[in-house]
């Protein structure tokens, strides 16, 4: 099973997003530990893997050499993939 991290204004978002969106991104997050490849889908160009949750993308790095899920960004999908 994967850990989860987040870097820190990954999680500045996560704090900022309503109790209920928390809890759905949570959920998410706590499904995907098992299999996060059959859940992320890859960015292209980039190393990094996305989730949808409803209108919220969370963006994610997947590091295998130590079985950890890196959250990198997480916002609404209109904000999250512009730099």
């Amino acid at each position: 099973m994967y850990s989860i991290e987040f870097i820190e204004s990954a999680k500045r978002e996560f704090l900022k997003l309503s109790k209920e969106n928390q809890k759905r991104v949570a959920s998410v997050l706590e499904r995907i530990r098992v299999r996060p490849y059959e859940f992320a889908l890859r960015l292209s160009g980039s190393r990094a893997y996305r989730i949808r949750v409803g209108k919220l993308r969370v963006i994610l790095d997947i590091k295998d050499s130590n079985r950890t899920i890196v959250i990198l960004k997480i916002g609404e999908r209109k904000n999250v993939y512009s730099p």
